[in-house]
């Protein structure tokens, strides 16, 4: 993905959408989603707005859930204790700079939480005066010297105002610009630079004078009234509208958005996001939006998605390697066991085949051993033998004194090992010299059981350890498949905080959980054309039956289905008597009691005649509903009709 921060243009765009969003919500929550991005609640007249916070990199309403963190950090529980439940009294750019301050509350209660998106980023939160009560990151500005830390105060006035491009200003940037000119420098990076517009704008502005974006400083005519002079202050001036025209639209109305594609390929990946047709994009697929604000989420919430399937990935990978990893370290051991047993093997068997020759040598160190011999001069004794062709001596490859051993040099044919020694497989063995050959061979025998036996259960707990790992490597698999990561919110419908069920035609039936709820359905939801039903029996639930076709009546299967669910969600059910409901208008439901008499919460006084429904048997049932894709709409038409109306489609 190209694209990863809001240019200047981008902030105050979405500052525009923001405003119409979030002036007047109030602060139900916040939300830490990792160390850098933070999530907060807002609502506003029934209406719901996740505003998201990236420090340095960008802020947008959402329509994604997103994994929180299970303990809210340090920061966040500060961030609740000073704007929860306040309301958004403002949202401003600071000046042309790219940082966005919120105000909650008002007067002395009000705070500033300040997003700012330029060098490594900060999220700051101040009381009204500006005092800095708590911030992510804190540090010194370079340039100026201000400190930003906590109870050091933050200026939301110091900022750069945005300058309207002039003949003056743009030949007093070129002028500056020309002064310290090599023969590298690009006209884009010194606009960029000078200007407030950032390099979308500046791009833009080229194209749109014709001048290459990669033209030098030294071959433009910066000569006050030259064609290219003209045609850049043109294109500038044509910005200078765009960014008026955001900043109008401020007062209400909505900025589209777009996202431009890497191609022209409509499946192409995305790779930028403006509010405004860029001329440098011409020619590539895109994507528009409705708000400029749905743009960027929907870019960033793909760029989010690659992310975590990356991670993902590397989970996987992790996963399988530790098995691998198991797997591997157990063959190792293995192998060396079965390799120190046959190699303890081999060793006996070559002190079987020369016995003599292995006392012999035992004997002859332990003799001179005996005689005081010290082990220096001893050493070279047996080193003066061997030059000199003793037999016994050529067979010894080192005196290991210290341990009490001697190596000797063994093979399967010691007669021929003067005639053929190149050819002779030598293998050196260490012998103690407190034992005689035969019990040398016997140690080693039993070192080749001891090596077998080990072998033996380090192979059952390999086959042990391995299982062990695949089936957590499996779980873990299973958790990152299974993990929620990024997911559409929803829309909650008015009627799910009820008790509900569309009927076989299609009319949704809503009930009342309790009294409240029966009052609260009908005083606010029951219009004129919907039906009003209740059973026949004390403490019984309302029914509305929602007419969605006001011209027609409701039909006599839903009226049926909507009366069962009466009388099973009446103390019919508990005390398993049979009995009917009754259907009535909207205009025969009044609150109005007789004279002396008083309806309690949730009861209502039905004027004019009851039209009572057949009994029904105590019967229930559970359904699930399905969500279909929109593609698939139409092998569902006509379904859930009207009976007795042909194929007339009510959906």
């Amino acid at each position: 993905m190209g694209k990863t921060r809001m240019t200047i243009l981008d902030v105050r765009a979405t500052v525009a959408n923001l405003r119409t969003q979030l002036l007047g919500a109030r602060c139900a929550n916040v939300y830490d989603l990792d160390a850098k991005t933070y999530l907060i609640k807002t609502a506003k007249s029934g209406e719901k707005v996740l505003l998201l916070l990236e420090s340095g990199i960008r802020f947008h309403s959402t329509n994604y859930s997103r994994d929180k963190a299970a303990t809210p950090s340090g920061f966040c529980l500060k961030l609740r204790k000073h704007i929860r439940t306040k309301r958004v009294e403002e949202v401003r750019q600071l000046g042309v700079d790219r940082v966005v301050a919120f105000t909650f509350g008002a007067g002395e209660d009000a705070n500033h939480l300040i997003l700012e998106l330029f060098a490594g980023g900060n999220i700051i939160l101040t009381d009204h005066e500006g005092t800095i009560l708590t911030l992510l990151r804190t540090h010194t500005d370079e340039a100026s010297g201000q400190r930003c830390a906590v109870r050091e105060k933050y200026s939301l006035d110091n900022l750069s105002e945005n300058r309207k491009i002039t003949q003056e200003l743009l030949s007093s940037t070129l002028d500056a610009g020309l002064r310290a000119a090599h023969d590298k420098t690009l006209l884009k990076d010194i606009l960029v630079k000078e200007l407030d517009y950032g390099p979308a704008l500046v791009e833009h502005a080229l194209i749109g004078a014709g001048i290459e974006s990669k033209c030098k400083l030294l071959g433009f005519d910066a000569a006050p009234g030259s064609d290219q002079m003209g045609a850049l202050l043109g294109a500038l001036r044509e910005v200078d509208g765009v960014i008026d025209g955001l900043m109008h639209s401020e007062g209400g109305a909505i900025i589209p958005g777009i996202i431009i594609r890497k191609g022209a390929a409509e499946d192409s990946p995305y790779d930028d996001f403006a509010p405004i047709e860029l001329r440098q994009f011409m020619g590539r697929a895109t994507e528009r939006f409705e708000s400029f604000d749905k743009a960027m989420d929907a870019y960033f919430t793909v760029a989010e998605d690659q992310r975590l399937e990356q991670q993902k990935i590397q989970q996987q990978k992790a996963a399988v390697s530790k098995v691998e990893r198991v797997k591997k370290g157990h063959e190792a051991s293995i192998r060396a066991l079965k390799e120190e047993e046959e190699s303890n093997m081999n060793k006996a068997m070559l002190i079987e085949a020369n016995l003599q020759d292995v006392d012999n040598a035992i004997l002859v160190v332990n003799s001179l051993l005996g005689q005081g011999i010290d082990w220096i001069s001893l050493k070279k004794m047996v080193k003066t033998e061997a030059k000199k062709g003793n037999p016994v001596a050529q067979l010894i490859h080192q005196l290991k004194l210290e341990t009490n051993q001697i190596t000797l040099m063994l093979t399967f044919g010691l007669d021929c090992l003067e005639e053929d020694s190149q050819t002779l497989p030598v293998t050196l063995v260490d012998v103690d010299l407190g034992s005689n050959a035969y019990t040398n061979a016997e140690h080693y025998y039993t070192s080749k059981k001891k090596m077998a036996h080990k072998a033996g259960k380090t192979e059952a707990s390999a086959d042990k350890a391995i299982k062990g790992a695949a089936r957590k490597a499996k779980e873990e698999l299973k958790r990152v498949d299974t993990k929620s990561s990024i997911q559409a919110i929803r829309k909650v419908h008015w009627f799910e905080k009820f008790v509900w069920f569309i009927s076989s035609e299609n009319y949704l039936v809503v009930s009342g959980r309790d009294a409240q709820q029966n009052e609260l359905l009908v005083k606010r939801y029951m219009d004129k054309g919907d039906i009003y039903l209740h059973a026949d029996i004390h403490g019984a639930a309302t029914h509305i039956i929602k007419n969605h076709n006001k011209e027609e009546a409701v039909p006599p299967l839903t009226l049926a289905q909507a009366g069962l669910s009466c009388v099973c969600r009446s103390q019919a059910w508990e005390a398993r008597m049979v009995t009917s409901a009754y259907w009535v208008h909207p205009e025969q439901v009044s609150k109005s009691a007789p004279t002396g008499e008083y309806l309690t919460t949730g009861s209502f006084m039905i004027r004019g005649k009851k039209n009572f429904l057949p009994p029904n048997p105590l019967v229930m049932g559970f359904g699930l509903l399905f969500r279909i894709d929109e593609t698939c709409v139409a092998n569902h038409v006509g379904e859930r009709r009207v009976r007795g109306r042909g194929e007339q489609d009510t959906e």
